[in-house]
């Protein structure tokens, strides 16, 4: 019998530090970069709208195409070595452009642009891969949370990156900008290193809010340099509003999304379609800061909840995949707001196209809040539904419904009673997925082969480790010895950390066959390879093939830990007496 049942808690677990570290360093280069090239081509181009469109638009298209073909391998590779992977090769295009920028030329603009393509391409694959590495971590109820950490250390950085790069070309220059940008990469990746490690209704949502909230891609320069005249001081101050706006939406996200479905996302969305009113007042400076400021945090609030909720809808092993859908609606929708900018200010005064580019996405984010409605009135606004059809109600039991399910109740009762009158050992058994070990308390081990030499486990198909488990995933199986209750509890406790961090109080090593984890001062370790995974009622029968075995001194004073009658137990030291073989 598997005893491990998911935690309950929401928040209870956090993403590592590290994690959360090196993300946070990677998106103030980001930030910074993005910000610098972007100011820098509109400065030097006096102000041309076309050209910061141009810009803006040679930015987002790469991530378009990044969240559709990227995105997904997120689930086909190890997360946490992409991430770094990705650090350096983002570091290394740096490089490149540091090279062409020192050496000067008329190429140094294209070169720029060239660069901030290629990042944007990578930015999905490094977004989905840390999304697949916390939905492999982290228990549903707990996606809210991180997400909502994630989004604010994001727009923390934002603040920083955007605010700090027109004012640092100011006193300095692009290559020292460029410089600062490759030791963030670095950082990042040296932090990566340590690191031990339906669906359509609402991504039609997210596009359709983007489409009218990714006018803040360009208000910013639009409106320091043509309305309030002051260049890069009000540029900085307004994103320095904007990023504090953010932070606080992503915070309140975090704790207005727990036990209430879509509902805050779909009142973020009304309120993202009012502040976009607002900031049509664009002569009046105070109140165009303020109204952008306000969209900004309720679009986190958006965001956080409508990602939790997609992620929620998908199985683990295609998180990846359902991020980069997640980011393809959001740029897609930004793409779609910059050409609408592009074209409504060749063909009319600046002042008319922008306001009525404002009004244009005031009713998108009204037809976002209108689609997430429908979604969360179809599809549940509460904890996420797996089936698609509406539900449909159940018809009052017969008396025979009632015998059947009693009869089932017995039947389940007997078995339960078979079962706690076999005495069984009892093991901790352990897997791997992106190198971030789990382990859970299981007593249902056999063997089953010699020649192959196979092993099985039973698991309940609603654990979080069944979930880790696949053809091939290492395995580490720890027969427990008497002096490990304490572990045996440990291991089947609900609300226990997971992650590296469950096993914190519990000396432990690698396997060298696998790397999976295993006890120390157990009776007897085995190191196996998942052969597949056999659906039997609401549990799998996980075959295994075995590729070491080891057992501890006999001289250690401890045997088997023995469960039995609902109670662990521990055999007589009695060693006079052979077994018996058959």
């Amino acid at each position: 019998m598997h005893a491990e049942v998911l935690p309950t808690a929401p928040g209870r677990v956090r993403p590592p530090r590290t994690l959360l570290s090196a993300y946070a360093v990677s998106q103030f280069g980001n930030w910074l970069f993005r910000t610098g090239v972007v100011y820098f081509a509109y400065n030097q181009s006096h102000g041309s709208a076309a050209l910061l469109t141009t810009v803006i638009a040679l930015v987002y298209l790469p991530i378009l195409v990044g969240s559709r073909v990227l995105a997904p391998l997120a689930d086909r590779r190890d997360t946490r070595r992409t991430l770094i992977g990705l650090d350096i090769l983002r570091a290394l295009t740096l490089c490149i452009l540091l090279a062409t920028t020192v050496a000067g030329g008329a190429v140094t603009t294209g070169a720029t642009i060239a660069a901030m393509a290629v990042l944007s391409l990578l930015t999905p694959l490094f977004t989905a891969s840390q999304t697949a590495y916390l939905r492999q971590t982290l228990p549903t109820e707990g996606l809210p949370a991180a997400l909502a950490g994630v989004t604010r250390i994001d727009w923390l950085m934002f603040v920083l990156g955007t605010a700090s790069a027109p004012l640092m070309l100011q006193i300095s220059n692009l290559p020292t900008l460029i410089m600062l940008d490759i030791v963030t990469f670095v950082v990042s990746a040296l932090l990566l290193v340590r690191l031990a490690l339906s669906s359509r209704w609402l991504l039609a949502a997210v596009f359709a809010l983007n489409a009218g909230a990714g006018v803040i891609n360009v208000y910013p320069n639009v409106v320091a340099r043509n309305y309030l005249g002051g260049g890069a001081t009000w540029l900085s101050v307004i994103n320095l509003a904007n990023g504090v706006g953010a932070v606080i939406g992503s915070t309140l996200a975090g704790r207005v999304s727990r036990g209430h479905g879509l509902r805050p996302g779909i009142l973020a969305a009304v309120a993202v379609a009012v502040s976009l009113v607002g900031m049509t007042f664009v002569t009046t400076a105070w109140i165009a800061v303020l109204a952008s400021t306000t969209m900004l945090l309720a679009g986190q609030v958006f965001a956080v909840v409508f990602q939790a909720r997609i992620l929620a809808d998908e199985p683990v092993e295609r998180a990846g995949r359902a991020s980069g859908l997640f980011t393809l609606g959001t740029f897609a929708g930004v793409t779609v707001s910059v050409l609408l900018f592009l074209g409504l200010t060749a063909f009319g005064p600046p002042h008319h196209s922008f306001t009525v580019l404002l009004l244009l996405g005031a009713g998108t984010a009204l037809i976002s809040a209108l689609i997430g409605q429908v979604a969360s009135r179809r599809f549940g606004a509460g904890t996420p539904v797996t089936a698609t059809a509406p539900a449909q109600p159940e018809p009052a039991p017969t008396g025979r419904d009632v015998e059947a399910e009693a009869e089932a109740q017995r039947r389940v009762g007997l078995v339960r009673a078979a079962g706690r009158t076999f005495a069984t050992g009892v093991t901790v058994v352990s897997t791997l997925k992106s190198l971030v070990p789990h382990a859970a308390t299981v007593n249902s081990f056999v063997t089953v082969s010699l020649d192959p030499a196979l092993v099985s486990i039973c698991i309940d198909r609603t654990a979080r480790l069944h979930a880790l488990l696949e053809a091939d995933s290492p395995l580490g199986i720890t027969i427990l010895s008497a002096a490990q209750r304490d572990a045996a509890m440990h291991f089947a406790d609900r609300h226990r950390a997971l992650g590296q961090a469950q096993f914190d109080g519990h000396a432990w090593r690698q396997g060298k066959e696998t790397g999976a984890p295993l006890l120390e001062e157990g009776h007897a370790w085995l190191e196996c390879r998942v052969e597949r995974l056999i659906t039997a009622g609401d549990h799998s029968i996980v075959l295994a093939r075995v590729l070491s075995f080891a057992t501890a001194d006999p001289d250690d004073g401890h045997g088997p830990l023995v469960f039995a009658g609902g109670r662990f137990r521990t055999l007589p030291d009695d060693r006079s007496e052979p077994g018996v073989t058959r």
